[in-house]
């Protein structure tokens, strides 16, 4: 399927051309609109029907791609996203991203071409891409970036102090007396991994405990990967006393673990996660873990891509919001 950029291409034009040809731009002379036009016939490009009709509404569009939907983070986001955007009365528009795909700004922009919208919201890894924002800087596009790994010119950045918040969670086992800690990290590829990994080191050095490498695995984020890692620790002879984990769904699976092997959670174990999704509260015992501001995040947002088409000009800020850790049944007093 042909996309707008080998229309650009073909007709020797700028992407953000073809965009002021396909929606009647003023001053756009003929002989390049009779190019832009031509390529299209030539190529057999055809702008779908449904983002014809979405045109005079595609200010009011925000868009959203998400690899995992069905993950916690992601969920609670979203639901946030929808519930700001519904009380600025503005659109959500929502699609799955292949993260494993080799060509992500193909992706985005058939996502583009197909929804119209001009405002997006990029989550991770999506957000760390320079060339989805050169794309997005190229088509007019206005986009917030949710914990990039740096700050990126022309676009508003929000994020949590990860790296913080994992220091107050570590420190928070350690006031219980515990020093055998063990972490399990996300995936490798997300900064929030490596702040958060970076914040359990920090807390273990400062309060003079050494760190046990065997204590330590990246569970990618997933339930599965973290249930092989905990049955591995827990089924050591000197084994942790309290596991941190760098979401609420790999906490789930050390819960889940640590029962079939028999031992209490909070008495033979400590569990602690991290964003405070639905399942933190579902599982018993409900787990300590981080809250991430997912509705400050969100209205953070809207309101800066509604400031953004407002003033015709782009933000470049990067907001920190305040996290808190939530204490529940899950943590306790080092085993005696």
């Amino acid at each position: 399927m042909t996309t707008i950029t080998e229309v650009a291409k073909y007709a020797g034009v700028s992407v953000k051309t073809v965009s002021r040809v396909m929606n009647n731009y003023e001053h756009i002379s003929p002989k390049t609109k009779a190019r832009v036009e031509k390529a299209m016939q030539d190529l057999q490009y055809t702008p779908s029907t449904v983002a014809r009709q979405m045109r005079l509404g595609d200010s009011l569009s925000i868009g959203m791609l998400y690899s995992d939907p069905s993950g916690g983070y992601q969920a609670r986001l979203n639901h946030a996203v929808l519930k700001a955007c519904s009380d600025a009365r503005r659109y959500l528009a929502v699609e799955l991203f292949d993260e494993k795909g080799a060509d992500w700004v193909k992706q985005v922009e058939a996502f583009l071409d197909r929804t119209k919208v001009k405002n997006l919201i990029l989550v991770p890894p999506m957000c760390d891409s320079t060339d989805v924002h050169e794309l997005l800087h190229d088509r007019d596009v206005n986009f917030v970036l949710v914990s990039p790994s740096r700050p990126v010119q022309g676009a508003l950045s929000l994020a949590m102090d990860d790296r913080l918040a994992a220091k107050e969670m570590v420190r928070h086992f350690i006031d219980l007396g515990h020093t055998k800690i063990g972490h399990i990290s996300g995936h490798p590829g997300h900064i929030a991994s490596l702040l958060r990994r970076q914040g359990y080191e920090e807390a273990m050095t400062k309060a003079g405990l050494s760190i046990n490498e065997a204590y330590v695995a990246s569970g990618r984020f997933k339930f599965r990967e973290a249930l092989e890692i905990a049955d591995r620790m827990l089924s050591m002879k000197d084994r942790p006393t309290a596991i941190f984990a760098s979401n609420d769904e790999m906490a789930a699976a050390v819960v889940m673990k640590a029962s079939r092997l028999g031992l209490s959670i909070p008495e033979d174990l400590s569990v602690a996660g991290f964003d405070d999704t639905p399942i933190a509260q579902t599982i018993w015992p409900e787990l300590t873990t981080v809250a991430q501001p997912f509705e400050q995040i969100a209205n953070e947002a809207v309101k800066a891509l509604s400031l953004q088409k407002a003033s015709g000009g782009r933000v470049s800020e990067t907001l920190i919001l305040d996290h808190s850790v939530i204490v529940r049944e899950s943590t306790g007093p080092v085993p005696q």
